[in-house]
């Protein structure tokens, strides 16, 4: 009798503990302010690099920013679509002004080099905080964000080179 009642409590928490999809939801809602801040990121970063007036070394470090925060951008969507058990589509999803949309409006200044490094050190923060509560791969991508912004805002970006 002990032991019927043993299995059957057993098996009441391994079905319970199948069924459970909150993880499932919570990972992918998780990840997904870090996908708008990296695409937030490579945006600026891009403006940034396009900009007069910024040394040579800095443009191109601006320029490989841009570069890697679409790269985990693109990485971050991937995750939020297996996650989710949606198969991502190989196409993007960009969205195209019309010619008329960009004449009626002047482009806006580029950002200085500081909202930059400001928008690379929040990245590297809420990575870092949403890796404590992560595990696998997930933890993995999150901790590569983390130290990339890490070292690109407190080494690449500076203007002299990082201080001792």
């Amino acid at each position: 009798m002990l032991a019927g009642g043993a299995a059957l409590a057993a098996l009441g928490v391994l079905v319970s503990a199948c069924g459970e999809s909150p993880p499932k939801t919570s990972a992918v809602e998780d990840l997904l302010g870090p996908l708008e801040q990296a695409k937030r990121d490579s945006a600026l970063a891009g403006a940034a690099a396009a900009a007069t007036g910024n040394p040579p070394q800095i443009a191109a470090a601006l320029t490989v920013v841009a570069t890697q925060r679409a790269a985990h951008a693109q990485a971050l969507a991937s995750e939020i679509a297996r996650a989710a058990g949606k198969v991502e589509s190989s196409s993007s999803e960009a969205t195209t002004a019309s010619p008329t949309d960009a004449a009626a409006q002047p482009p806006p200044p580029p950002p200085p080099l500081s909202d930059v490094v400001n928008s690379l050190r929040t990245s590297a923060e809420n990575a870092s905080r949403l890796l404590a509560t992560s595990s696998g791969y997930q933890a993995g991508l999150l901790g590569s964000i983390a130290a990339c912004c890490t070292v690109s805002y407190s080494i690449a970006l500076v203007p002299a080179g990082p201080t001792p």
